[in-house]
């Protein structure tokens, strides 16, 4: 496609987002309550000419990126819903985490097995760091945690690393770690299973212990249907919640775990990843008095989201998704959505509407490069043998936010004025047992 197309699509895209509708639940949303809340309409096609260079021709590839880069421009740290998504996916058979902000091969595909534990260093011999620069123009966060998971997912992308200008679109990926190149054959990608994930609504009950893994708010029945097995056991005293890696989905069912868990002893295990309907069902957890284990969610509870807004590009295989619905927690942490008709009233009202506002954990567990590499889940070992969790501290814990420059950590400090929590940053702990299983 020309340059001209490209813009063209870019905003049919834009205007799709903004004065487009959707009907769900017999209720109509009429697009994203404010795009050109940090830019004008102006500044958007300006930097939109800007950015994009003079080529001959554009592909899917420059679509996405373009589109992705000009959402960021316009977004960022208030929106991680609203993003373009390549429909066909091409995911390496590798699984990146950052250890100490150093990318490491935590896991991989039996045919690579000798490169699980490699530091990665290059991709298609450009240093990771700038590759992982490049990827952050495309990548709207409000915290350095959302952003390291977010390079985690895009690393192992290939589609995604192929819209990168820095690299063609037609190369092969070529990652170079401290113990060799690997080359992965695009055509032909191995398969490879993440064995550390559990299936939704698995639940394991270990003498007084209950554990549930809860990685997706999706399939109402089946949460129904957890919640009719736990009433069948009386002698539960300790309750585990595993939220990591939930990254939402529909945010009322979860009002049956939290109504079934009211009044009970609860631990919640949380991650970066806990993201939209996942960090709703952690919030409404911890004002029942679950304690909160693990690492904090990445994104403010004060933000845009519920992609309603849905576009397929089938001829390119990218999709579409914008939020149609402004999520807002107050001071007593009662949410409210706010839409297209009253979202500019609102913010004229409440000054402290856009206040990026993040949820912490009690306690900060961190999986090491020695947990992922002999399969050590050390967060849920923290919490099976810990101490009694039950909160002690009461719904008064809640009833303000502590500034951050009284913690004594500054896990929030990018663009962020509150934390909630109690003394969370503050106390912060890491448990490494040294007997490690394999």
């Amino acid at each position: 496609m020309t340059k001209a197309k490209l813009i063209n699509i870019i905003d049919n895209i834009i205007d799709f987002l903004t004065n487009g509708s959707v009907i769900r639940d017999n209720i109509i949303y009429n697009g994203h309550p404010n795009f050109y809340l940090k830019h004008s309409k102006e500044e958007f096609e300006k930097e939109l000419e800007a950015i994009v260079k003079g080529k001959e021709s554009y592909d899917r590839y420059d679509l996405y990126y373009y589109t992705n880069y000009m959402f960021k421009y316009m977004l960022n740290e208030y929106d991680s819903h609203t993003k373009m998504f390549f429909m066909d996916h091409k995911l390496l058979p590798i699984k990146i985490r950052f250890i100490n902000n150093i990318p490491y091969i935590v896991d991989i595909n039996e045919k690579y097995s000798q490169y699980k534990g490699a530091r990665i260093l290059s991709v298609n011999d450009i240093d990771v760091d700038i590759i992982n620069k490049e990827l952050e123009k495309i990548i709207c966060y409000a915290s350095e945690n959302y952003l390291k998971i977010m390079l985690e997912d895009y690393l192992t992308n290939a589609n995604i690393i192929k819209s990168l200008p820095l690299l063609s679109s037609s190369a092969p990926i070529i990652i170079t770690t401290d113990m060799g190149k690997v080359q992965f054959d695009l055509d032909n990608i191995d398969e490879y299973v993440d064995k550390s994930i559990k299936p939704n609504y698995k639940l394991d009950i270990n003498g007084s212990t209950a554990i549930i893994t809860y990685n997706s708010c999706s399939d109402e029945q089946k949460m129904i249907a957890l919640i009719e097995e736990l009433n069948k056991n009386n002698t539960i005293e300790k309750y585990i919640v595993d939220l990591r890696g939930n990254n939402g989905g529909n945010s009322s069912i979860n009002k049956h775990l939290v109504e079934y868990l009211k009044g009970k002893n609860i631990i919640v295990l949380c991650d970066e990843r806990v993201f939209s309907s996942a960090r709703m069902c952690a919030i409404d957890l911890k004002k029942i008095g679950a304690r909160l284990v693990g690492t904090n969610p990445g994104t403010s509870i004060n933000c845009f989201g519920n992609n309603l807004m849905n576009k397929k590009f089938k001829d390119v295989n990218l999709r579409v998704c914008g939020s149609v619905t402004y999520w807002y927690y107050d001071e007593n942490l009662r949410c409210r959505g706010f839409y297209k008709e009253d979202f500019e009233e609102e913010l004229k009202r409440n000054p402290k509407l856009l206040e990026p506002v993040f949820l912490n954990v009690d306690d900060i567990v961190e999986l090491t490069l020695d947990d992922f590499m002999n399969n050590y889940d050390s967060v849920l070992e923290y919490c099976r043998i810990g101490r009694d969790f039950r909160c002690h501290y009461g719904r008064d814990v809640w009833s303000g936010r502590i500034p951050v420059d009284s913690l004594r950590n500054n896990f929030c400090r990018r663009r962020t004025r509150f934390c909630i929590g109690t003394h969370v940053i503050a106390r912060k702990r890491t448990f490494a047992p040294r007997n490690r299983r394999a």
